[in-house]
């Protein structure tokens, strides 16, 4: 952490951001400071997947540079996200025998349960990006965080394991080459953002993220401190956007501003209201009712969220999430989709944002920049758990690395 400063680079579909965060010696709290921020339009990505790599190196590049000026500093190194539909995860379980006179669990005791447990078949075209460990258990004893010092005979591991696709690795490993950044760890969306936006007790009691990104939605649960699960839609915020062209006959760009500032049309003060707007091909421009907006924008919320909640059930977590559903996400702001998630999960509901952020958060203090924010987060607490327990195993971005000639 070269002169207490952080990277985090957030590589989404909208748009590349770049923040530059401060770790004051002098300070105890977990508390960041923002020094620099830089934003790109993301022209080469779609639905987490790279389409366009020397768009994506241009957006990097022009994203690290901003941020660069901003701070007063040079980036060399980053944090950087990376989801998508190809990112799967599971849970697994490790078991070892404890031996010795004492019997007492070591650290080499710990990493040896975590390995058995993440000795999955994988297939040829995926590799483990993460290991997070849930819970241990010392002869039946459960609910242990640290089990290291205890005495026992037996311990078990229970492990969150996420995967992604080696091809999508590579590439967004070759653009941030290019760009000249070297990657410390590829973090996966749905944990950054946690970090940023959702409190601890939240985790400790249970709570469903939903991330409505520009061209995907992640969720992630997080039960008993832990994540226990997370996955990827392949529905965003652009589809709010298409939707409404299609539906009113409009530009994109119009569309998207309609979007931004309606919503889904739901506010009693507008019930009423006609806007006027623009017909594609040039045509004269027309008058329409911003009651048509929720029309064509409720059914797509309903369907993320329907969406999500099946995902939920059908792991069987519905019981878990005690602390509600935060939502955020550039589509998180749309007004209405509170009430609308409200109605579906009959469960407490808010819109999650960047908190415990100094400096310049004035700038990144919307849920846009959850996940950018959330990368500082996970890179502060990376850099000091660093050997402890390693979220990456050993020589995964080595192996990658040299594969590409690194």
């Amino acid at each position: 952490m070269k002169n207490n400063f952080l990277v985090g680079i957030d590589i989404g579909t909208k748009k590349v951001c770049t923040l530059i965060g401060q770790v004051k010696a002098e300070d105890e709290s977990d508390e960041l400071e923002i020094i620099g921020y830089g934003i790109a339009e993301s022209r080469g990505i779609r639905k987490g997947v790279i389409v366009d790599m020397l768009g994506t190196v241009e957006d990097i590049r022009k994203s690290v540079k901003e941020a660069e000026l901003t701070a007063g500093v040079e980036i060399e190194s980053a944090y950087v996200n990376i989801s998508g539909s190809h990112v799967q995860s599971i849970n697994a379980k490790g078991s070892i025998n404890i031996t010795g006179r004492n019997r007492e669990i070591t650290r080499e005791d710990v990493d040896r349960a975590i390995t058995h447990g993440s000795s999955i078949m994988l297939p040829n075209d995926k590799d483990i990006l993460h290991v997070l460990t849930q819970e241990f258990i010392v002869d039946s004893q459960e609910g242990i965080k640290n089990p290291i010092g205890m005495i026992g005979s037996n311990l078990e591991v229970y492990i969150h394991i996420v995967t992604a696709a080696m091809t999508a690795t590579k590439n967004l490993l070759i653009c941030l080459k290019k760009a000249k950044i070297d990657v410390i760890k590829m973090v996966l969306s749905h944990i950054a953002t946690a970090e940023s936006v959702l409190t601890q007790d939240e985790k400790e009691l249970g709570v469903a993220l939903i991330d409505i990104g520009g061209g995907t939605t992640d969720l992630a649960v997080y039960e008993k401190g832990a994540l226990s699960y997370s996955s990827t839609i392949g529905v965003g915020g652009d589809n709010f956007t298409n939707d409404l062209a299609i539906g009113t006959r409009t530009p994109i760009e119009k569309a998207e501003k309609i979007k931004r500032k309606y919503g889904c049309g739901m506010d009693p003060n507008w019930k009423n209201q006609n806007i006027e707007i623009p017909s594609v091909g040039g045509k004269k421009r027309r008058l329409i009712s911003v009651a048509l907006l929720s029309d064509i924008l409720k059914p797509r919320a309903e369907e993320i969220f329907e969406m999500v909640k099946n995902r939920i059930e059908s792991e069987g977590l519905e019981n878990a999430i005690n602390a509600g559903i935060v939502i955020t996400g550039g589509s998180s702001v749309l007004d209405g989709l509170i009430e609308i998630a409200d109605d579906i999960f009959s469960a407490p509901v808010r819109i999650g944002r960047p908190q415990n952020f100094g400096g310049l958060i004035d700038k990144v203090n919307t849920p846009d920049f959850s996940t950018s924010t959330g990368l500082l987060k996970y890179a502060l607490l990376d850099m000091k758990d660093r050997g402890v327990i390693k979220n990456q195993p050993p020589g995964f971005f080595h192996k990658i690395k040299k594969q590409l000639g690194f």
